[in-house]
């Protein structure tokens, strides 16, 4: 949807998070006949934002033309599918933004269960490396109607979540489908939904992807591209050593094939391995902690297939683990988790459980537990006073950070303020 489009028209904000609320002046200036906004949190109002312009969200739905998302905002609400069904638009900022100003620029979309924050963050840096400037934005950066990024970029790497892509109405010009598997299922109210609205990314009403990669290591990607009778590009995993987990590797051989693209150099895996091995907090990033110890920064991996796959890796790697666990409960299924448990030796994998979710999650899958914390510097005590000289201790915690503390990043620092 084009900005323009919302002139004259009846104009709900839904939510105002971080998101919609640098969409506001936007909003406003391209003349809606009038505006209401759904937000029960008085403490995040705008300044543009006057008491007569609150509505309940049954009012707004029977009232609304168009509704402008929180992209967490609950979309599947009985009010808002009813408008839906009554000719009311549905959009995001990050759909108004590609409406209004994809058409400028090289679009390029990065969505998957888990790795799409890995690749987006490795691209922005391998591109300067070689000259090409990009803007990045989206899910975990910043709003694309912020200024806090380079919005005026001839290349716009756009980082999407499946919140955000259920609108989507446009197409990026290259598409990235990193990993597919279980994720926000209450919210999105099933597995089927869930892989429908994240795959808009790559086909919706505006057409179909310019482009697509996907990691020839991910089976699932694959598959999902292929049933839309996508033509996607298999990007190679090289073999690195075994201290670069594999999806980490996967998800750089997709970064640096972006960057190709966008006229980097050929890929070679020397070049893969090497950005696989550059520091990202919170995605199995090793921390500074104790002589001997491994110690492991993986707060990004918010469901139990991330936590796996890093399980899977270490179980290789063949040194004695603790993982920290727990968040907030999305009715993910925990199978994948549950098997790479089954899979490690008697006594080498055990669990100190975080809130809310930790020890449901860890009798679900049969993991272990020596402990239980409310906090994440507790728990990370706790591992400190079990683990053996060489052992390891993960946090990954398979489930997202409750909102009362803070997001990915608070539970992040958190961990290794802990550990020094």
């Amino acid at each position: 949807m084009h900005l323009g489009e919302l002139t004259g028209r009846r104009v709900v904000l839904l939510g105002l998070g971080e998101d919609v609320a640098s969409t506001i002046g936007p909003v406003l200036a391209a003349g809606p006949a009038d505006v209401r906004v759904v937000e029960d949190r008085v403490e995040v109002l705008d300044p543009l934002i006057g008491p007569e312009m609150m509505a309940t969200l049954d009012e707004a739905a029977r009232w609304g033309e168009v509704f402008v998302r929180s992209p967490g905002f609950p979309r599947y609400q009985a009010p808002l599918v009813e408008a839906l069904g009554t000719g009311a638009s549905m959009t995001t900022p990050l759909d108004l933004w590609m409406g209004t100003h994809g058409s400028a620029c090289t679009v390029v979309g990065v969505t998957g269960t888990k790795g799409k924050s890995t690749v987006t963050a490795l691209v922005a840096p391998l591109a300067a490396t070689h000259g090409i400037r990009v803007g990045v934005a989206g899910n975990l950066g910043p709003p694309v109607f912020s200024d806090r990024w380079d919005r005026k970029a001839p290349v716009a790497v756009l980082e999407v979540s499946s919140y955000q892509a259920s609108d989507l109405h446009h197409v990026p010009d290259l598409g990235v489908l990193t990993h597919m598997a279980e994720d926000h299922l209450s919210w999105h109210g099933g597995v089927d939904r869930y892989r429908a609205d994240k795959l808009r990314l790559f086909r919706n009403e505006g057409g179909t992807v310019g482009s697509a990669l996907v990691a020839e290591s991910s089976p699932s990607a694959r598959g999902a591209i292929a049933e839309m009778g996508i033509d996607a590009v298999v990007v190679p995993t090289p073999t690195g050593p075994l201290e670069l987990p594999p999806h980490r590797v996967a998800n750089a051989a997709l970064a640096v094939e972006v960057v190709h693209r966008l006229g980097g150099p050929t890929p070679t895996p020397e070049a893969v391995l090497e950005a696989a091995a550059s520091s990202m907090p919170g995605r199995l990033d090793p921390c500074p902690c104790p002589p001997g110890l491994l110690c492991l920064d993986d707060a990004l991996a918010s469901n139990p297939t991330a936590t796996a796959a890093a399980l899977a890796w270490l179980r290789k790697v063949g040194r004695p683990t603790i993982v920290l666990v727990g968040g907030v409960d999305r009715n993910v299924d925990a199978t994948p988790l549950a098997a790479e448990v089954a899979l490690w030796p008697q006594g080498r994998l055990e669990g100190v459980a975080l809130a809310d979710t930790g020890s449901d999650l860890a009798r679900r899958c049969g993991l272990d537990l020596i402990g239980a914390a409310e906090s994440v510097a507790e728990a990370t005590a706790i591992a400190l006073e079990r683990s053996g000289s060489e052992g390891v201790i993960l946090f990954s915690p398979a489930a997202p950070t409750p909102a009362r503390i803070g997001n990915w990043e608070t539970r992040s620092q958190q961990f290794r303020a802990a550990l020094i």
